[in-house]
């Protein structure tokens, strides 16, 4: 099962010796089981990239799209990651945790703006990213992850209950290719895939590990219910017990929220921004169009008859998130933070009105992920 998930992630004898050589020639196992099969995904993804950057590798649009999906993939793998790291840090007091997950963000909010400049497929820019990530990846795990790994042998502390509780929360998902490649490079199966098919508890993490609430309800709402369709569309995509005519029906519900979604929430974002004279009102309206255009394109594939369509989508749509709402959307609140009684005030008379609608199901994502929230801090 195992040679057969490697090859579904086109794993090849010599990608894998390479793996393998990269993570023992550098010393990265901090035996944590969990952490270390983290560390070996970023390692993997990393050098996913690299590959396309290899020599005779002529760029052409399929290429373009797989490094837009492995940077995508890296990005949000990343959060998760440095999310369950912190998690870790603020449950057993870690010494100098909060000046680690600063470095995690500033990571995070350079490949956020490496992913942008990466959009015209210059290669010369994406050998200067591989270089970079594959150095501070590095670095990172022998200084700074070492130093908490010693901290908790040197304490004592059992992390494996801690991982188990985080299971039985579903708080912690690990997939059949993560297990694969940990197997591959580790030659131990300490770990074993986790499933969690909890659309909730799945925005939640989503939500808590790219820190997205602008801290305007409004749109803090809508945002949510957008995270809730991709992490629905990207489960029925990866599911084993679905049948191709429910997956359909899954994809064209996606698809139809993702375009109520673009004029609903749009239109509520641009009136917010134009009421209170937000000064990127006209670039971010642009960056709005291009989530129309991505989406249409998508469902004209899948009529199509291309069958990675719903996979694209996923990725297209968590480039989204963490692109536009984590950065993008951001700035509205730093512009408005000074507002918000003001902005909240505009709202309700807007809902009031009926030019916004509030939707029963939004609010109900929006009350148990909050409540998941308060529940698990």
């Amino acid at each position: 099962m195992a040679t057969a998930t490697l090859d579904a992630l086109g794993i090849t004898e010599e990608f894998g010796i390479r793996l393998k050589d990269f993570w023992l020639k550098n010393n990265l196992k901090l035996d944590i089981p969990v952490i270390d099969l983290q560390h070996v995904w970023l390692v993997f993804l990393i050098m996913e990239l690299e590959n396309e950057i290899q020599p005779g590798t002529v760029p052409d649009r399929d290429s373009d799209e797989r490094t837009r999906k492995i940077i995508a993939d890296l990005l949000g793998f990343a959060t998760e990651h440095f999310s369950l790291e912190e998690d870790l840090f603020l449950a057993f007091d870690i010494p100098e945790g909060a000046a680690h997950g600063e470095k995690h963000r500033h990571f995070v909010q350079f490949l956020s703006e490496r992913t942008n400049e990466l959009h015209s497929g210059n290669k010369d820019s994406l050998k200067v990213l591989v270089s970079f990530l594959k150095d501070w990846l590095t670095m990172h795990i022998l200084k700074d992850d070492r130093h908490y790994a010693d901290y908790y042998r040197d304490q004592g502390i059992n992390l494996k209950q801690y991982f188990q509780n985080q299971v039985e929360k579903h708080a912690l998902t690990i997939d059949r290719g993560q297990v694969a490649v940990y197997k591959l490079v580790s030659e131990s199966e300490e770990v074993r895939e986790i499933v969690n098919a909890n659309i909730a508890s799945n925005v939640t993490k989503i939500w808590n590990s790219n820190t997205l609430s602008v801290q305007i309800p409004i749109i803090d709402l809508q945002h949510l219910w957008l995270i809730g369709l991709i992490v629905e569309l990207d489960l029925s995509s990866r599911s084993r017990n679905m049948g191709t005519s429910a997956r359909e029906k899954i994809f064209h519900r996606v698809v139809q929220g993702a375009t109520q979604y673009a004029q609903e929430h749009f239109a509520t974002e641009e009136r917010i921004m134009e009421k209170f004279h937000f000064p990127g009102y006209t670039a971010h309206l642009k960056q709005h169009q291009g989530f129309k255009d991505f989406v249409a394109r998508r469902a004209l594939e899948y009529r199509q008859g291309d069958t990675k369509a719903a996979i694209k989508l996923v990725q297209d749509l968590r480039e989204w998130l963490l692109s536009h709402i984590a950065i993008e959307d951001h700035k509205i609140y730093l512009a408005l933070r000074s507002h918000l009684p003001d902005v909240q005030k505009y709202v309700r008379e807007l809902i009031n009105s009926g030019e916004i609608t509030v939707r029963k199901k939004q609010v109900e994502l929006y009350n148990q992920v909050f409540g998941l929230q308060k529940t698990e801090s």
